[in-house]
């Protein structure tokens, strides 16, 4: 086996032959510097990531979705999400792996059947547009749309705003930036990330962000999905594919806050 793939396609084959041959050497090899895995369902993630190799647990890759930009690829296989980025020697690594590992008998968004879904393409330009709390939130793909495994919304925020402080204890978050600047707090930690940066929050964890000078555009890749039903009852519809126009008065804050409880979101500041 090799230490790197060609296509995103090849990791991901590689990756399932990795969990399946039971070999953490390979496994680990097709991870990058700084790389994380998560995994999800059935107890802490320390505890659900030892159960993969002791429990019998194994990742499927297939079929794969593969949706690419550049260096860096999402792919979506039967039983989780990954990040993942082309080095310099032209080879792919994984940047950030979601597997779940609900027990068996145990059915959740993470594990339903995916052969009966659909495959989906949203043009760039497409997709559900929302003014959001002064974002433009354009939704890509939906828990419906995915079998409740994940949701991709393109965010694109003014200059130097300021997400409150919150916590999600449904889903995981990460975060690609795509245009502008950020700075994310998640816990105790600070990062500054750029184009072409990903940032990740697991669920449970306090985050927030400001944008930079410039603005800020990102996906928000959610698992599992649902996310945007949060949005949706934040927000309205956008007249046009651009900033919303200054706002006359605060928003609703109780508003938000009840919306976000609704959706196993909480506003912590």
């Amino acid at each position: 086996m090799t230490a790197g793939a060609r296509t995103p396609e090849e990791l991901d084959e590689l990756l399932e032959d990795a969990c399946v041959l039971r070999d953490a050497a390979a496994l680990g090899a097709l991870f990058g510097d700084g790389a994380v895995m998560v995994a999800s369902g059935g107890g802490a993630a320390g505890r659900a990531l030892a159960s993969l190799w002791a429990g019998g647990h194994t990742y499927v890759a297939h079929p794969p979705r593969v949706l690419r930009a550049g260096d860096v690829a999402l792919v979506l296989g039967a039983a989780g999400l990954h990040v993942l980025r082309r080095g310099t020697d032209g080879t792919w690594r994984a940047a950030i792996s979601l597997l779940d590992l609900e027990p068996t008998g145990q059915e959740s968004p993470m594990s339903q059947d995916t052969q009966s879904l659909e495959p989906v393409a949203t043009p760039a330009g497409a997709g559900e547009a929302r003014w959001w709390l002064g974002a433009l939130a354009e939704i890509k793909i939906t828990a419906a749309q995915t079998g409740g495994l994940l949701s991709v919304l393109e965010i694109t925020e003014a200059p130097n705003e300021n997400a409150p402080l919150h916590v999600h204890h449904r889903e995981d978050e990460a975060f690609w930036i795509l245009e502008g600047d950020a700075t994310f707090e998640v816990g105790d930690a600070t990062i500054e990330a750029h184009a072409g940066d990903f940032v990740f929050g697991p669920r449970g964890i306090p985050h927030r962000y400001s944008t930079g000078p410039a603005g800020c555009r990102m996906l928000f890749v959610m698992t599992p999905g649902g996310f945007e039903e949060l949005v949706r009852g934040m927000s309205v519809p956008a007249a046009a594919r651009t900033l919303p126009p200054p706002p006359e008065e605060e928003p609703d804050w109780d508003h938000v806050a009840a919306v976000a409880e609704a959706n196993g979101c909480e506003l912590l500041a």
